[in-house]
This record gives C-alpha cells, structure tokens and sequence, in this order.
C-alpha cells in the first residue's frame, strides 16, 4: 500500500463520528486477533501429540479461540492445543502480539514497547523472552564455504539477582575491570560468507568448548578464517579443514585476498553497538539477545515470520 493510500485512508478515518470509529476499530482488533489464531493453526500441517508423540489425534472442541486435539494413544488420552509445550504456551492478549514483535522488530526498550501496547512491564519482560527462545535454542545455524570466527566479550551481569555471591557488586551500574577477564563473559562467533551465524556464551571457554561448538556446524569442505589461538588450529586440524590464521601482532590482516576475519569483526561491532541501547543485559538472558539480533542479519523479518520463528513446531514433540 502506497504511503499516499495510507495518508488518505487516515484522513477519511479521521473526520467519521465517534461510533463509526469505535466499529471500525472493533473489526480490526478481531481481525488481528483471528489472524493470530490463523499463524498458530497453520504454523504445522503435521500435528502430533506433545506429551507423547503419538500422531492419531482427534479434534477436541475449541478454547481461547484455538482448535483443542485429543491424543488417541490409550495411555496418554491427554488434550492440547497449537503452542501446548511452546514458548507461547498459556500466553494471553493475543491480539496485542503483533504489536509487541512491532516493537521488537524496531529494537525498542522494554519500558517503551510497554507503554506502547499497553501491557505491564513484567509482562514486556516476560513477552520478550518467551518471543525469542525459540530462536535462542536454534542456534547450530549450518555455516560453509569461508568461515570466519572471532571472540568478543560482554561484562558480566547479576540483573534481577538479589544475592551474588562470587564477586563485589558494582554500585550504580558502575562498569566492570577493563583488564581483569573473569569480569567478562566470552562469545564465540562464527559466521559465513552467506551471512549465516552461530555463536557460543560460555564463561569457561577452552578449546574443548571450541570444538564441540564449531564441529557439528561446519562442512568438511570450508575453509576457516580466524584470530591466532592454537585451539582454532588444532580443531582445523583434527577435522581435516583448511585453515588460515591471521595474526595481528604481525599486522597480518588478510591473506591472499579473499581470507580475513573482518566480516565477522564488522557484525561483532554491530552488535555492540545495538546492544548498547539496553545499557547492560544480563548474562542469563545473553543468548536471547544474540538470538535477537541474528534475526535482523538477513533482512528485516515481519511481525508474522516473527511469530511462526517464536511458535517453532519443532518444539512441540515427544520429550525426550
């Protein structure tokens, strides 16, 4: 729709009496709230049993405005619905939704997206952790070709700890030692020529943690960009990858032409600046925000692509 539609529709909205507005607005709250509905229903075309896994199911009334199955399995015969053992699970004000992805898509704190919506702050809090652990646990993203990797390091984070116990609290939000590395959360990135990316948070990062990180998401046939440390070479090594170490107290930047590691610098410098805007986040809940801004690298999802990614039918099978 051209802006000049959107102007003139506004425009026309504008001058209607008060109980032609209220209509009007009725009609579409309804409509957004059944278009949610619609996303969850058709997010699987094959349905199974969350609880067991079994796929002989039958319809079981409606609740919420979502359609309810039954699980035929003689020893389970439990009920549940769409986002039953998701994210999602036991989430109201679904009309509100599409309103709150708005305010993720465009990055806004959680006091602003809440008095946009008009939904506590809590539950902003709540919403946006919900929203995005989906995508905090589909983070094996398969990379190939030439594969940069790199670290960067966040400062620790207690938000929302009463008790912490391992170290001094710093009053005020005062920032951690610049030098002193165990007040720094170490993140792994690694990232492709296709924009794909895979990351790791682990305070305790050695070259076992490397390898199990990088080696179920990286073909046999790429080629490995990275910084000087041994444990990238030994990992290269021990799964027959070609492997280019830059090292740059050498000043050595980029060899031949094609192989640096300055594309994943280039997002890590992104991401630092993107996180900046929520003035710290708390270690617990840093792989979310990767997660979150993974999400923004391959263009600018809509509030719908947000909302199949968040239901993730992938979580909804037979626990293991």
């Amino acid at each position: 729709m051209k802006q000049a539609d959107i102007n003139a529709l506004e425009s026309t909205l504008a001058h209607l009496p008060v109980d032609l507005k209220k209509h009007f607005s009725d009609q579409l709250l309804g409509q957004i709230n059944a278009q949610a509905h619609t996303l969850i229903e058709t997010a699987s075309s094959h349905r199974i049993c969350p609880h067991c896994g079994n796929d002989h199911l039958v319809k079981w009334g409606r609740s919420g405005g979502l359609q309810r199955y039954r699980c035929q399995n003689a020893s389970c015969r439990k009920t549940f619905n769409a986002v039953t053992r998701t994210s999602l699970a036991r989430l109201r004000y679904r009309n509100k939704w599409f309103d709150y992805l708005r305010c993720m898509r465009d990055s806004l704190t959680l006091r602003v997206s809440a008095a946009r919506v008009g939904i506590d702050l809590k539950t902003a809090f709540r919403w946006r952790h919900r929203f995005l652990h989906a995508s905090a646990n589909a983070n094996a993203n398969a990379l190939s070709g030439i594969i940069e990797v790199d670290e960067t390091f966040f400062a620790e984070s207690c938000k929302g700890k009463r008790n912490i116990t391992h170290r001094s609290s710093r009053k005020r939000g005062g920032q951690s030692n610049r030098k002193y590395k165990p007040d720094k959360i170490p993140v792994v990135i690694a990232r492709d020529r296709n924009g794909h990316i895979s990351d790791l948070v682990d305070p305790e990062l050695n070259k076992s943690t490397i390898h199990a990180f990088l080696a179920p998401i990286i073909n046999r046939d790429s080629i490995l960009c990275s910084d000087g440390h041994s444990w990238y070479k030994t990992f290269s090594k021990e799964q027959g990858i070609a492997h280019h170490r830059l090292i740059t107290l050498n000043n050595q930047r980029v060899i031949g032409k094609e192989y640096h590691i300055q594309n994943v610098n280039s997002y890590i410098s992104r991401l630092k600046g993107w996180m900046a805007r929520f003035h710290g986040v708390g270690t617990a809940y840093l792989p979310s925000y990767l997660a979150w801004r993974r999400l923004f690298e391959r263009g600018q999802p809509s509030e719908e692509a947000w909302l199949r990614a968040a239901i993730n039918v992938n979580q909804q099978q037979k626990p293991t």
